[in-house]
């Protein structure tokens, strides 16, 4: 398989909990003819047990996740590995290197994680490219975008037509009244455009339930790590939410962002 260099990156804390996130993460690599490099960050215990078995642990973790993904796409080429450090920089390293950042989102329901030691939300705010973030099974349906008029929406809706393209779903746009609308040949792309009247997150989150992907951008119009509507999203949403940033990586890095993401 010819990987071009492209690397979908997929962080694993305990396989219970992320296969989902594994098994999202393996497709999206074998669409896009990429490399799909499984994460763990180990951080290593004060006090070791003899042997060191914490390790052996976390190395099992991984190299089943790995089986896991080959087993959903055989023919991908999958790298595993325990790199020493907290969980935040690890992936924030690793995702330098990523077109795409999963991760299971199973952690964001209940109540509200400090946006300060949160893995999600420091990775969903600071990571050099798009996270989706994965919960629960599969299902068809839609791909929803949500655009307040902010930069950040405009990375969202690019990334929403290509995955609505790939998953040859239909595609509806949330529009906040008075932001801008989607231009030029977004708009003859769009299945479905309509302003949203009230709070934004709650039409998020109720299109959620019959959505494939929604797509949110990070910031939005708010000077915060992660707006709280994306906050809000993340924790409530009943699909897969993929999380997109304007500028740096990701903006110049679009191209990667597409292969990440079409068929």
């Amino acid at each position: 398989m010819d990987c071009g260099g492209t690397t979908v990156l997929v962080g694993v804390k305990d396989m219970d909990a992320d296969a989902a996130a594994v098994r999202a993460s393996a497709r999206e690599a074998a669409t896009a003819g990429a490399r799909l490099h499984i994460v763990h960050a180990y951080v290593w215990p004060l006090f070791p047990s003899n042997g060191n078995e914490e390790r052996e642990h976390a190395e099992e973790r991984v190299d089943a996740a790995a089986l896991y993904a080959r087993s959903v796409e055989p023919s991908l080429t999958v790298t595993p590995a325990v790199v020493d450090g907290a969980p935040i920089p690890v992936l924030l390293r690793a995702a330098t290197q990523s077109a795409l950042v999963v991760l299971g989102g199973h952690g964001l329901a209940g109540a509200a994680a400090d946006p300060r030691s949160s893995v999600s939300i420091q990775v969903a705010a600071r990571a050099a490219a798009p996270v989706m973030f994965v919960r629960g099974e599969e299902r068809a349906g839609p791909v929803v975008v949500g655009l307040d008029g902010s930069p950040d929406a405009d990375a969202a809706l690019r990334l929403a037509i290509v995955a609505a393209r790939r998953r040859r779903s239909g595609l509806i746009v949330l529009h906040a009244a008075g932001a801008r609308c989607a231009s030029e040949g977004d708009v003859a792309r769009l299945t479905t455009h309509r302003v949203v009247e009230g709070p934004a997150s709650d039409a998020l989150i109720r299109e959620s339930w019959t959505a494939s992907l929604l797509v949110v951008g990070a910031q939005g119009d708010r000077p915060t790590l992660l707006g709280p509507v994306t906050q809000t999203v993340l924790r409530h949403a009943a699909c897969p939410v993929l999380v997109a940033r304007s500028g740096g990586a990701v903006h110049s890095g679009h191209w990667r962002q597409e292969r990440a993401l079409a068929a």
